[in-house]
């Protein structure tokens, strides 16, 4: 199938399930859908489609949303389990910060969104480089955002214990020493992954911030409005230690962005997020963050020829990373 004929077959699934939303189902013939996201796993097609008439009626009569389609074969537990999450955070924060969420059907796994008409935090800092936006600002849009979320759920601090992430780091290793995962530069990754463990031991007991987790905080989550940020695709509600967000957005910047952990261009984030809930997410962000360089790492295939585009460069600076993270 062509890329152009697997694009309609997305766009024709997407009016389908479009059809099951009563309201929406009369406009549909107006509608020109947009794919925005497609991800196909072992469960089914996983989807994001834009669907807008403006432009093309009159202004009382526009209608721009975005269905987010989950795989088929999700079960309808893990369904209402990422739909809470966006509604908890629609709650915290409201329809300035998340967008509404206008309607739902459980029985496609389905839900129709507003649609905010604006770029990523990743491409506005791609902008950036090319001089068309401000880094810092996007930065502390970023923060601002993130800081607010964790700040709406916070709970008392309680003490570490990585024992949790340590597991997962220990399977990487194991699958990587044994050969059931190939890794680029095989020697470099085992060495580090045996850096973690002492890690996690000097954080174990020190107090951490807990509230309420996105579960996959990365760049391309976050649109960036004049006003602020507007924070997407929330993985479902799940009460952590605030450096799990953290983590994961760090790690994504500094592998597309800038390789060099001490970036004087992160001031902008930690002033967005707070330097008070900072401080203390640095006990936990000791150990999580270089378990997610690994994380991240891991992901990489193997031999060059089989990475996407924009994998080498962010292999590239994911060893840099790491080389300053595990070696200081």
């Amino acid at each position: 199938m062509s890329e152009r004929e697997d694009r309609q077959a997305v766009e024709h699934l997407a009016r389908e399930i479009a059809a099951q939303h009563d309201w929406l189902r009369p406009h549909l013939s107006s509608l020109m859908p947009v794919v925005l996201a497609d991800r196909s796993s072992a469960k089914g097609r996983r989807f994001v489609v834009r669907l807008t008439n403006l432009g093309r009626v009159d202004d009382a009569d526009a209608i721009d949303v975005v269905l987010k389609a989950f795989a088929a074969g999700d079960a309808l537990e893990e369904f209402e389990h990422h739909l809470g999450g966006h509604q908890k955070a629609l709650e915290n924060l409201g329809p300035g910060a998340v967008p509404e969420i206008l309607s739902v059907h459980p029985e496609t796994r389905s839900l129709i969104m507003r649609h905010i008409g604006v770029r990523t935090a990743q491409d506005m800092l791609g902008m950036a480089e090319l001089g068309l936006a401000k880094s810092d600002e996007i930065l502390e849009a970023c923060g601002r955002w993130i800081g607010r979320f964790h700040r709406a759920t916070l709970q008392e601090t309680r003490p570490i214990d990585p024992k949790a992430m340590v597991r997962w780091a220990a399977q990487m290793r194991a699958e990587v020493e044994d050969r059931s995962h190939d890794v680029p530069r095989r020697d470099l990754f085992l060495a580090y992954a045996d850096r973690i463990p002492p890690l996690a031991e000097a954080a174990t007991g020190k107090p951490t911030p807990i509230a309420v987790a996105h579960g996959d905080m990365h760049l391309r989550n976050l649109l960036i409005t004049e006003t602020g940020a507007v924070g997407l695709d929330f993985e479902g509600v799940r009460t952590v230690t605030t450096a799990h967000d953290l983590a994961k957005f760090l790690v994504r910047y500094h592998g597309r962005f800038d390789a060099d952990p001490d970036t004087p261009a992160l001031d902008a984030f930690w002033r967005g997020y707070g330097a008070d809930m900072h401080a203390q997410a640095q006990p936990a962000l000791s150990y999580i963050l270089p378990i997610r360089v690994l994380g991240d790492w891991r992901d990489i295939p193997k031999r060059r020829g089989d990475r996407r585009s924009g994998q080498q460069q962010r292999f590239q600076n994911l060893l840099k990373y790491a080389e300053k993270l595990f070696e200081g």
